[in-house]
């Protein structure tokens, strides 16, 4: 992907706050309890107003059923690699707001641009169409520990664990491992679970 200069000092500065972090294969022996995600919940909301305008558009793609827990193997984290570095490799970031002329829209970047939720969606809807199930492909919001951004990505549910499709990163890399405090999942019913942030942890 051709990135900017100001992409490219981001892209290298988050690879290497990064650099400490498990690759995807060294998790594969940890225990399931300890690498999927759970974190405690403090309240159950339903879907944020831009993505629910989203799914109310395209429904097939807010489809979340199907198996809720895939068995990791070789193959599936290979095809996790393939789709999360083609489509940063395809795919141009660019703001809503230029792009749309509103705040926040939730699309597919059929025409080669898009933020990181469009980012997400387009990553699911592969691995959708290549067979792996909706249902333990669920979008995220995260805080970067240090910058305090917010962020969306795709996080995948195997049985070795949780992992996440950044579009800052083309690693595949398990939830535990990130720079990021995990603010709420969506659930396979479409609601999404919010966690305390009285756990969250800063890095200065």
């Amino acid at each position: 992907m051709k990135r900017t200069v100001v992409e490219k000092v981001i892209f290298f500065t988050l690879l290497c706050w990064s650099a400490g972090f498990v690759r995807v294969d060294a998790g594969a022996g940890a225990a399931p309890e300890k690498s999927r995600l759970s974190l405690p919940v403090v309240e159950i909301v339903e879907r944020y107003p831009p993505y629910a305008d989203f799914c109310q558009r395209q429904p097939d793609e807010c489809d979340l059923s199907g198996e809720a827990l895939l068995i990791y193997s070789p193959g599936l984290i290979q095809k996790l690699r393939e789709i999360n570095f083609s489509v940063n490799s395809e795919i141009r970031f660019s703001l809503d707001t230029n792009q749309y002329g509103v705040e926040d829209h939730w699309a597919l970047p059929i025409d080669g641009f898009g933020d990181c939720e469009d980012f997400a969606l387009e990553k699911r809807a592969r691995l959708a169409r290549s067979g792996v199930a909706r249902g333990a492909l669920r979008l995220a919001f995260v805080l970067h520990k240090r910058y305090l951004s917010s962020h969306c990505i795709l996080t995948v549910e195997t049985t070795q664990g949780t992992y996440i499709l950044d579009s800052y990163f083309d690693e595949v890399l398990r939830w535990d491992h990130g720079i990021y405090n995990f603010e709420a999942r969506e659930r396979t019913d479409g609601r999404w679970d919010r966690f305390d942030q009285m756990e969250w942890t800063y890095e200065y």
